[in-house]
């Protein structure tokens, strides 16, 4: 009995609540609540249309300061790099735009970009470690002192395809050729005939989402191989906007490679040949805006036409 008195009071109260509330509205207080709602639907207009105009301001400084970018690169690129050659390996996810832009920007320098290697999935998955590493013992016997007995499959296969990329020695750079046969290829790459001197690696925007792990996740083992085979004159290009980009996680390591963010932009293109002389010359610096940078953009060397 006590609780069904307790259920009605509560009932009674609500009906009393919703009457009060049907009275009010519709008497003295209906005129201001209408102003009030009135006054700040205006005013959350208002601060809508100031943000939209605000943004397009944004967009605009963006596309300005982008277009001066450019400009200013085409006045001090051209001769920075000419008789250099150059090797650009891009990795699963990587936009063709994204490697256009660099190809683009590395001729306007005056380089020449000898090879193009894309890795596939099968460098990185699970379902192919078992070929990795089959492959990887093989090929350490080629590549005697360059790898130690100690480092992991990914960095022994990264250091052979550096080192068949960039060595003049015929034997060493079949090694890109022992990638990319087989049944499980693990590049997509044509004979080295013209071997380069600088190596630019592509690396793609993280693809995580909230609450999922990676299709594909490559680990830092490659670039640490890449950069064993060329220490200086290489050069890491990405997205180290997110803390889960692959370049990002490379910063924060504080592995002694160079590295250039926000990929794709007109900043990060025209960043690109500075940062591989840099990195050349014994200077490696996170170059950009994005987590973990060190320094807004490399040193811009004085153009050499004859290359030297």
């Amino acid at each position: 009995m006590i609780d069904f008195r307790y259920h009605l009071v509560s009932l009674m109260a609500v009906l009393v609540a919703l009457t009060m509330g049907v009275v009010l509205g519709a008497g003295p207080l209906q005129g201001k609540i209408s102003d009030t709602l009135s006054g700040q639907v205006t005013a959350l207009s208002k601060q809508q249309a100031e943000l939209r105009e605000a943004n397009e301001d944004l967009v605009k400084q963006a596309n300005n300061s982008n277009e001066y970018i450019g400009v200013l690169a085409r006045k001090v690129t051209p001769g920075t790099m000419t008789g250099k050659k150059v090797a650009v390996v891009r990795m699963p996810g990587v936009t063709d735009e994204a490697v256009n832009g660099i190809n683009g920007q590395l001729k306007i320098a005056g380089a020449a970009v000898t090879n193009s290697v894309t890795l596939k999935d099968s460098w990185f998955n699970e379902d192919s470690q078992s070929y990795r590493d089959n492959l990887a013992s093989t090929l350490a016997s080629k590549l005697g002192d360059k790898v130690d007995a100690k480092v992991s499959s990914q960095q022994v296969l990264a250091t052979a395809l550096g080192t068949g990329l960039t060595s003049t020695d015929k034997e060493m750079q079949s090694l890109v050729t022992n990638l990319s046969a087989g049944d499980t290829p693990l590049v997509s790459a044509s004979a080295v005939t013209d071997p380069a001197q600088l190596i630019v690696v592509v690396t793609p925007v993280s693809n995580e989402k909230e609450g999922q792990a990676p299709v594909l996740k490559p680990d830092l083992e490659f670039v640490k191989g890449i950069n064993l085979a060329l220490p200086k004159g290489t050069a890491v290009v990405g997205s180290a906007k997110n803390e889960g980009d692959y370049l990002a996680q490379i910063r924060a390591e504080k592995l002694e490679m160079t590295t250039v963010d926000a990929i794709g932009s007109v900043m990060s293109n025209v960043s690109t040949p500075f940062a591989l002389l840099a990195d050349e010359a014994g200077n490696n610096q996170a170059y950009g805006t994005e987590h973990y940078a060190t320094q807004l953009i490399p040193p811009i060397p004085q153009a050499s036409p004859e290359g030297q």
